[in-house]
């Protein structure tokens, strides 16, 4: 009787993970699903306990037990297939940069409440980044940054007395700064041009878009990744874009701003690199992000230490390329432009995307 149960409640958690690892493949807006999408590094640890589990009981129900244990694989597979390209397999980043052409960039999230500034602070000082963008920020956060200016003065802000306070500082000019309200979300993104050192000047944008929480679907964020993608795609400078996107690098959403925008993700090849949640040891997946378009190489990234906020601060350190710029991920479809034009058009957005070839 005993092993029945065991069997039984076996069967059910094989089904729990598989669902859980195919739904977030269907193409929808839903909160319930999208987040799914999330602890994709969880599904697989557990397809594997659900695996051994179901090898336990070879005598019953053999043709259920053998149409589960298929079914745990494959899901396997398709979790192994999308967490791949975020083994650190060493590829893909540059070991020095001429001091002229680097850019380094740090985030963080401070999450609004945490009052550990210091720790913030000195973190910022030992990364000493060219350009650090702040999340969550109110007033008080606002004032306990103001020591940043010293080492960069160039200053982009709003602060709304909600979740969605975000500044950028830069220790480089920044051109033609703004503060944008992208698809016409409430959650103000930052963009600007920033001169590097070497007197080009180069697109960023930082943005903090609204997770999909419960009875909230993804339409805003992914309306919001799509209209960033549009303005990097129609600009002729390379591009980063950085922020909590409040989505992992594998989600639809995501692939698809990246083939729109032509951005690499620097954790390719480097790691998994979770950045949220601080407060836990073993719940974490990868929220924070920092993308760059092909006229730019990865030197390094690096989690830096938590200091009081849900999420880690994260580092990256680029190399502006000396030669032409590549094209480092597949280019956009008519597919993905309709896909993301619905999507900006479901939001009440005025962007739209455009192909390449269309301009």
């Amino acid at each position: 009787m005993i092993r029945r149960v065991l069997h039984v409640v076996t069967l059910g958690v094989a089904a729990v993970l598989v669902a859980s690892t195919l739904l977030p493949l269907v193409p929808t807006e839903w909160w319930a699903v999208r987040l799914l999408d999330f602890p994709r590094l969880y599904w697989a640890v557990g397809l594997v306990g659900a695996g051994i589990g179901l090898l336990l009981f070879p005598s019953k129900a053999r043709w259920v037990t053998g149409i589960a244990g298929a079914a745990v694989l494959m899901a396997l597979v398709v979790n192994i297939a999308i967490l791949w390209p975020y083994r650190p397999n060493g590829a893909g980043h540059m070991e020095a940069c001429p001091a002229d052409r680097r850019l380094s960039v740090l985030i963080a999230n401070v999450q609004l409440g945490n009052r550990n500034a210091p720790g913030l602070l000195d973190a910022v000082r030992k990364a000493d980044p060219d350009l650090f963008l702040a999340m969550e920020t109110d007033a008080w956060w606002d004032g306990a940054l103001d020591p940043l200016r010293e080492r960069m003065p160039n200053v982009l802000k709003r602060i709304t007395g909600s979740y969605y306070g975000i500044e950028l500082y830069s220790r480089l000019p920044l051109v033609d700064g703004d503060i944008r309200h992208l698809a016409k979300r409430e959650t103000p993104a930052i963009v600007a041009g920033v001169t590097m050192r070497t007197g080009e000047t180069i697109d960023f944008i930082g943005l903090h878009p609204k997770p999909p929480l419960p009875w909230q679907s993804s339409l805003g964020r992914d309306a919001e990744l799509y209209a960033a993608a549009g303005i990097l795609n129609e600009r002729v400078e390379p591009g980063i874009l950085a922020g909590d996107l409040n989505a992992t690098p594998w989600e639809i959403a995501v692939e698809r701003m990246r083939r729109l925008s032509g951005l690499v993700d620097p954790r390719r090849g480097y790691g998994y690199v979770a950045t949220w949640n601080a407060g836990s040891s073993w719940l974490r997946w990868p929220l924070d992000q920092i993308f760059h378009e092909g006229g730019f190489e990865t030197v390094s990234i690096e989690r830096l230490d938590a200091f009081g906020s849900d999420h880690f601060p994260y580092l990256a350190r680029l190399c502006r390329r000396t030669g032409a710029s590549v094209d480092p991920v597949a280019p956009p479809d008519a597919g993905d432009v309709t896909a993301a034009n619905a999507t900006l058009a479901a939001a009440g957005a005025v962007e739209r995307i455009r192909l390449p070839r269309d301009r």
